[in-house]
């Protein structure tokens, strides 16, 4: 990695900025956030970056504000501009035409929909097609039955519907089966389509070797009589593939005579068993996307092969391919974690479904608590770069903070209590306190004061113990020996920490790490599902169900 000084450099650049737009306090995991997006060797390096940024925030927030500005117009002072700008979004497409662009996201029906999927596939043919006042498209790709989950279908309708990404036309792959037959039956017509029976290993080997198989020379009228008898389900599941007919000596080994229709017989979800021979991926999306207009396609850099096929599909039939936009992909610490993988997980009881909290499914972060909104911002932080990114949890859990603090009124949660009954309590029976601190006008709750039962937590007790606390809102505690009130003045550095008296309600929070079990406040009875809350020094989370009896939370982050 280059010297740690030009890093910083850069570092020092992007905390400047943050802090100046944001009253003089950076944030450090955006500006994490926004060096890893520009900067190759910070990604490759996450944990060193992560280390100079927590030094550089701590230089820069102790600046004044206009010292802030003096320094960044030495350094770089184009990134002021941005603060009178309004946001201007993401870069230009190429070969965009106000209200004529044309996206589409189009997923397999496999499980629901990732994190990755939606901050790049998702987001980047949604925006785009929103930008420039076009037509966004879902598309189902739902030929290949031995795949397909049929609640899929469902979800990741779901998925798109809570994360308020509408699209503008819907279609299923599997309706338009009739569609792909016209067009590979032209092809076969034209001499640019053969039906070969080779085995699979058999023709690897010919594709190395550059040799032609004796199928490549069938004649036309072979090949429809052949093509009729693999639609009619006359063969057996393998016997036969259409190919195109191309060159086996082209420099892309891929290009050489590709599969583009396969036999089938396995009954899908929706069609049963009425076809038996099912168009491959590079086929119906070649189809599709001109077809339906088509007009720019957002897809992974890693998908580049597929492209070069179905450029040669739209070649052989005199259409004009489409524009296709790479982007690198989006990585969080643990991993890709592929939907085969989750439904192993799933399977050997790992998790309790696709809505688990260790999960990295939209549906999963949703029931956390995270705001669509929250996702939409990191995607937009992230850019359209063809670069592959590496973030952090902390990068999302940020952006959501920012949305949900004022949502999310205020309560005290005690994890795993001890019962600590101090002596010489002031003569009071309840404490009020504020829903949220910023927002008096929601009121103020109720907590009972039972002075025989004072709840802290255990972690609390033995991290304090020897020491003096203030019971936040009530009063001072010494914690050596027998737990005693020492008065009520708030002392400088004295550790504030929550506390439960009774009556109480049960508390149960999930997390990916585990389940934590506590008492809360009485007041949060009240909560509802769905209700975003903070618990105190505890962070921030969701309500899934309340029954009178206990509360289950699920946890967002700190």
């Amino acid at each position: 990695m280059r010297a740690n000084s030009k890093l910083k450099e850069v570092i020092l650049k992007y905390t400047l900025q943050n802090a100046i737009f944001y009253k003089g306090k950076a944030n450090p995991s955006a500006v994490l956030g926004k060096v890893v997006s520009q900067d190759h060797e910070a990604r490759a390096n996450i944990a060193e970056t992560r280390t100079l940024i927590d030094q550089v925030v701590k230089e820069v927030n102790h600046m004044h504000p206009d010292g802030q500005r003096k320094k960044l117009e030495e350094l770089a002072p184009e990134l002021l501009e941005r603060q009178e700008k309004k946001q201007e979004g993401l870069a230009a497409l190429e070969d965009a035409v106000e209200g004529r662009v044309v996206t589409r996201f189009a997923p397999s029906p496999t499980g629901p929909l990732s994190i990755g999927q939606f901050m790049r596939a998702v987001f980047l043919s949604h925006y785009y097609a929103k930008r420039y006042n076009g037509k966004f498209i879902l598309r189902i790709e739902d030929t290949d039955a031995k795949k397909i989950e049929p609640n899929a279908y469902d979800w990741l309708r779901e998925d798109l519907e809570r994360m308020e990404t509408k699209w503008d036309e819907f279609y299923m792959q599997s309706d338009r089966i009739p569609v792909y037959y016209k067009h590979a039956k032209h092809l076969i017509e034209k001499g640019r389509a053969y039906v070969c029976a080779c085995a699979t290993e058999d023709f690897r080997k010919q594709k190395l070797e550059e040799s032609e198989c004796a199928c490549r020379h069938h004649t036309a009228e072979k090949n429809k009589e052949l093509w009729e008898a693999m639609v009619a389900g006359g063969m057996e599941d393998g016997s036969a593939a259409l190919r195109l007919k191309t060159s086996m000596s082209d420099p892309n080994p891929v290009l050489r005579d590709p599969p583009i229709f396969r036999i089938s017989k396995t009954p899908h979800p929706l069609k049963g068993t009425q076809y038996s021979a099912w168009p491959l991926y590079n086929f119906s999306c070649a189809i599709d996307d001109h077809e339906l207009g088509v007009t720019h396609v957002f897809r992974g850099k890693e998908h580049e092969h597929n492209t070069a096929v179905q450029k040669t599909i739209a070649d052989m039939l005199g259409w004009k391919f489409t524009n296709v936009v790479n982007f690198g992909m989006i990585r969080f610490p643990e991993g890709a974690v592929h939907t085969r993988d989750i439904k192993v997980m799933i399977a050997n009881g790992d998790v309790s479904g696709w809505d688990d909290p260790k999960l990295p499914t939209i549906r999963a972060l949703l029931r956390r608590g995270f705001r669509p909104d929250a996702i939409k911002s990191l995607a937009m932080q992230c850019g359209l770069s063809k670069n592959d990114i590496e973030l952090g949890w902390e990068n999302l859990d940020a952006h959501n903070r920012k949305l949900i603090d004022s949502l999310a009124n205020r309560y005290m949660v005690v994890i795993d209590p001890v019962n600590i009954a101090p002596e010489g309590m002031p003569e009071k029976h309840e404490v009020f306190e504020a829903l949220h601190p910023d927002f008096p006008e929601r009121g103020k709750k109720k907590i009972p004061l039972n002075h025989k039962s004072i709840h802290i937590s255990h972690d609390d007790y033995e991290k304090l113990k020897g020491g003096v606390v203030r019971l936040k809102g009530m009063c001072n505690v010494s914690l050596v020996k027998t737990a005693k009130c020492v008065g009520d003045e708030i002392m400088k550095d004295m550790q504030k920490i929550q506390w439960v008296s009774e009556p109480h309600v049960k508390v149960r929070i999930v997390s990916k790490d585990g389940v934590l079990h506590g008492i809360g406040e009485p007041e949060m009875a009240k909560l509802k599902v769905d209700d975003l809350i903070q618990m105190e020094r505890v962070g921030f989370g969701r309500v899934d169900a309340n029954d009178g009896k206990e509360i289950v939370i699920y946890f967002a982050h700190k």
